[in-house]
């Protein structure tokens, strides 16, 4: 039986940080994670799946080849159906200015990537939580 009720994008071209966020997330038997290499391939999944069919939570890097966490993020924000899904940079570099530009365009929360598998099973206890346990969204009432 399948007990997903939960739907997370993962947006890093990274392979070692898809590699550790795919096994933190196993471990929750009710959360099915969904990678993407870069923004381009995230818009162009978002803007062809009806709308029953999107994620309940977007964990978007920054830092990528063709379309950016930026410009990705500024995308999402702008597009009517999916402005509301909510947006977690996980990000290298927390430098302020970068902080404020990612509130700036519309994240929901910016957290640091941890730097052991440990930390990330913290981070992710935290997230799950929060956003898909506490926090009422359009795809979590």
């Amino acid at each position: 039986m399948d007990d997903t009720q939960f739907c997370i994008y993962a947006v890093d071209d990274d392979d070692d940080d898809r590699f550790l966020i795919q096994k933190t997330l196993e471990t929750y038997s009710d959360c099915e994670v969904t990678f993407f290499e870069d923004g381009e391939a995230l818009i162009a999944n978002l803007v062809n799946s009806p709308e029953k069919n999107l994620p309940t939570l977007i964990l978007l890097d920054l830092d990528m080849p063709r379309l950016d966490g930026y410009e990705t993020l500024e995308t999402i924000r702008t597009h009517s159906t999916l402005r509301a899904i909510p947006i977690l940079i996980l990000s290298g570099n927390r430098n302020e200015e970068i902080v404020r530009r990612a509130y700036e365009l519309g994240a929901n929360s910016f957290m640091s990537k941890p730097s052991s598998i440990a930390e990330l099973d913290s981070l992710f206890n935290v997230t799950y939580d929060y956003w898909l346990k506490t926090a009422h969204t359009p795809r979590n009432p």
